[in-house]
């Protein structure tokens, strides 16, 4: 296939008067034929499993097809979902299913089922629960099976251990009588195992098919089909087309049977023959025969013969959004509907036509139209010529998108004219640095246009403007501020990143802080006292994330110490259970203002002893409960928001007595005579 493709990474609206232009979008239009395939199975779960109950059974399916392949899996019309029951998986065109802890329940009917956009495919299989008889023998002894046999004698019996035969010996002892039997002599953990008997005689054993035929086939590829089937020989084998139609050998079909397998080939399948419809295999020998009539469907199979889809992908860009219609030829518009189906979403613009035939043959356009002009694909873009051979999925190439990790736009921009033609010049791998304003001149002989573009490159921020302020710390967290980027990559900041790493572990990745907002301040919280911490900020915008401005490695404490001792405490107003103990301030702060003082006590031989609950702001405190006549001595803490200080010096001790006061001066005699009178002067008033 062929295409033409219009580029168009800046569209230059031409307006009558200069003006600066603030188109960034991008038009371009690629497009390109696929040819979806359906879904089909290249290998299958056998027709019937056997498990025993407890076991657990895997499924396992092979498909191949056009991306994407969705898969669910049913039993008896039910969809399956993941549980601790069932075990879903799809990896690399292989579906599993596991059935865990297989019960009775689990019996019936199952199937897959593929399907994409251009159809589905299901493969349907059995799976039958039997229960074992269980049996415990002791180590060392004797371990005897029988069964009784009916039909004619002489029988062939086969046991097996674990799906491997068990041979005649010493150990084990097989009985073929009308009572066929095996006995395991000296019972050992070797002998642990299921065990299984088949039972023969020269009747035979009637055919089975045991390995499910290919039910589809692509346009004009070769038709195989393969079915094995075991029984005893001589086996004859037959097919039937549309349950009437014999196939023979022919030009166009080839029937093979060798080492019990029995295949029929058609070396090109074409839907408008009669390679269509259903196959059934036959097989048959002297004790019975195999088909679908009794009930299995591993010899059956329905063939289709598939056609593909193509499609058509367009790019598109521009202000306001263009509107999208789809030509064939050079006057036809298609409408959706049927085998077509038409969408717009975003920049891409799709065009399906399925089940395509040679009546879709043609050129096909994709015609853009917005209030500043049209443009359109060539008429060469694309012609569908469906072929009977294997489809092949062509890529699209996509518009260069913006890279996630740190780096630059690495595009190329082109000015074009709303004709569609390209103007140079061209910037090729454009930078941040190509922003400005750009002048485009275009002149013919009858006159000239000039038009002025704003061109703007879009790219990852640069990094903050630092350096980041620490604006608070503690042992617990700390606080940071920092600025906008110079540079906001020519799209607006949408978010910031900020992370944090401890010092003395360099091999652990970062840690995300915070990464929702523009706001320029964050709380660094969850931080261990005493370690060192480095913290990152990364500003993002819609094409990235930004490089990284770091700060200083900080210690996870306060800012502020403590302060230091107060001055040396003074005793005074003693009493027998009392004393009043004041002091002076530090001589340093710490950097923060003093919360409170802490005053102990100790008597001459004992212990110190806080003596205030909670921090006295006031420079001194009266100390109660003394014990009088003990002697006592005292020292002061001055407290702030880093946290307490070294003691003050030891007060000099002090005693807790009763206060002993001088006495006064004596009194003259005339002056205690008057006291007497004035006494009794007042006496004989009173009464």
């Amino acid at each position: 296939m062929q295409g033409n493709t219009l580029c168009k990474r800046l569209i230059l609206e031409l307006h009558p008067f200069f003006f600066t232009l603030k188109v960034i979008t991008v038009f371009k239009s690629l497009l390109h034929i696929f040819i979806s395939e359906p879904p089909f199975f290249t290998e299958k779960p056998e027709a019937v499993s056997l498990v025993s109950v407890g076991g657990r059974k895997v499924f396992e399916c092979k498909v191949a097809g056009t991306p994407e392949i969705s898969m669910k899996w049913f039993k008896d019309g039910v969809q399956i979902h993941q549980s601790l029951k069932y075990k879903i998986s799809f990896f690399t065109s292989v579906a599993i299913l596991e059935v865990c802890v297989v019960s009775q329940q689990d019996s019936g009917k199952y199937f897959c089922e593929a399907s994409n956009e251009a159809g589905r495919e299901s493969c349907i299989f059995e799976l039958v629960v039997k229960g074992w008889f269980s049996f415990l023998f002791v180590k060392g002894s004797t371990a005897a099976f029988a069964s009784k046999v009916a039909g004619s004698a002489p029988f062939s019996v086969t046991w097996s251990k674990d799906k491997k035969p068990v041979l005649s010996s010493q150990k084990y002892i097989i009985v073929d009588s009308e009572n066929v039997g095996l006995k395991i002599q000296d019972c050992d953990v070797d002998d642990v195992g299921t065990y299984q008997c088949v039972v023969a005689n020269e009747v035979g054993i009637p055919p089975t098919f045991i390995k499910k035929i290919k039910n589809s086939v692509r346009l004009g590829q070769q038709l195989t089909l393969t079915a094995t089937v075991n029984g005893s020989e001589p086996l004859t084998v037959s097919w039937v087309q549309d349950k009437e139609h014999i196939l023979r050998e022919d030009d166009n079909r080839r029937i093979t049977f060798e080492n019990n397998v029995v295949g029929l080939v058609v070396p090109k399948a074409d839907s408008t023959t009669s390679d269509r419809g259903e196959y059934i295999c036959k097989a048959e020998n002297r004790v019975g025969s195999a088909s679908n009539a009794n009930g299995t469907d591993f010899c059956k199979s329905k063939v289709t013969v598939k056609e593909g889809t193509a499609t058509f992908i367009a790019k598109i860009g521009g202000d306001p959004i263009p509107s999208v219609k789809w030509m064939k030829g050079k006057w036809r518009q298609i409408t959706p509907g049927g085998r077509i189906s038409i969408e717009h979403k975003g920049q891409d613009a799709k065009l399906q036509i399925r089940e395509v035939t040679k009546s879709d043959s043609g050129h096909y356009r994709c015609v853009a139209t917005n209030k500043h002009g049209e443009i359109e694909s060539g008429p060469e873009v694309a012609q569908i010529k469906p072929e009977l051979q294997e489809p092949k999925a062509v890529p699209t190439k996509k518009t260069p998108e913006a890279p996630k990790p740190i780096g630059n736009v690495m595009n190329t921009l082109f000015f074009c004219c709303s004709n569609g033609k390209s103007l140079h010049p061209n910037i090729p791998e454009c930078q941040r640095a190509d922003t400005g304003e750009y002048i485009l001149t275009v002149s013919n002989p009858a006159g000239s246009k000039t038009v002025a573009l704003h061109v703007t490159v879009l790219d990852l921020p640069g990094p903050p403007i630092g350096p980041i302020n620490i604006m608070e710390v503690t042992p617990d967290y700390m606080m940071i501020q920092w600025r906008a980027p110079k540079d906001d990559g020519g799209t607006p900041i949408t978010n910031y990143v900020v992370e944090k790493k401890d010092v003395k572990k360099p091999w652990e990745p970062w840690s995300v802080v915070s990464s929702s907002g523009t706001v320029t301040r964050a709380k660094v919280s969850r931080l261990e006292k005493g370690r060192e911490y480095i913290v990152r900020v990364r500003a993002e915008n819609k094409i990235g994330i930004g490089a990284p401005l770091e700060s200083p490695p900080t210690i996870a404490k306060h800012m502020f110490n403590p302060p230091g001792p107060p001055g040396l405490p003074e005793c005074s107003d003693i009493t027998e259970n009392a004393v009043t103990v004041s002091w002076s301030l530090p001589d340093y702060d710490g950097g923060s203002p003093i919360s409170g003082y802490v005053v102990e006590r100790r008597e001459m031989t004992g212990k110190w002893i806080r003596v205030n609950k909670t921090p006295v702001l006031d420079l001194r405190y009266r100390v109660s409960g003394l014990f009088e006549g003990n002697t006592y001595e005292f020292r002061v803490f001055a407290e702030n928001i880093a946290g307490i200080s070294e003691p003050s010096l030891t007060s000099d001790p002090i005693k807790a007595t009763r206060a002993i006061t001088k006495p006064g001066p004596p009194v003259s005699m005339a002056t205690q005579t008057v006291l007497l009178l004035l006494q009794s002067l007042l006496h004989l008033l009173l009464t």
